[in-house]
């Protein structure tokens, strides 16, 4: 095993076409704020017939907290520049469909997309932590969230949007 520190946007130390499977979770290109040539870059060093699995911060994800702090100016901010501003970080949050536009623009087909949690994140914590205490009703809350995860009419209010593509 090799540890390389590289700009996500611009791995000039790696050669094209070098892995057979590459994997970008927590949020990495989201937080490039350059998603696009993130997901290029990416789809460059994979082999042929590579797959490529990216993980980011959906765009919708925010927008029920903001309303609920009464933060309107921020979701409209969110929802025109798809930038999410927390924690002192800002990053670039996307739909599936901005997501799948970027990979078949880098040469990736759209094998699969996922959305987790599609429900639960959207649970009052305190609910939430209640529920969990009770191993059948947490075993039951993960079925549904697997059952569901994989639905693109609910992924895009997902807390986290993954895709999985693979290289022509």
């Amino acid at each position: 095993m090799q540890f390389i520190k590289a700009d996500i946007r611009h791995m000039k130390g790696l050669q094209s076409n070098t892995f057979d499977y590459v994997f970008s979770q927590y949020d990495a290109v989201s937080y490039c704020l350059r998603p696009q040539r993130a997901i290029r870059e990416l789809a460059r060093v994979a082999k042929r017939h590579a797959y490529v699995a990216v993980t980011v911060d959906t765009k919708f994800r925010r927008v029920p907290a903001f309303i609920e702090a009464g933060r309107l100016k921020e979701v409209q901010r969110l929802l025109k520049s798809n930038i999410s501003h927390r924690l002192g970080f800002s990053r670039y949050t996307l739909t599936w469909e901005e997501l799948a536009r970027y990979f078949k623009q880098a040469g990736l087909e759209v094998v699969e997309v996922i959305g987790a949690p599609v429900f639960m994140h959207h649970v009052n914590k305190r609910v939430e932590k209640r529920l969990r205490m009770n191993p059948k009703t947490r075993a039951a809350l993960l079925r549904i969230e697997l059952q569901n995860c994989t639905n693109r009419s609910l992924v895009n209010l997902a807390g986290h949007l993954q895709m999985v593509g693979r290289k022509s």
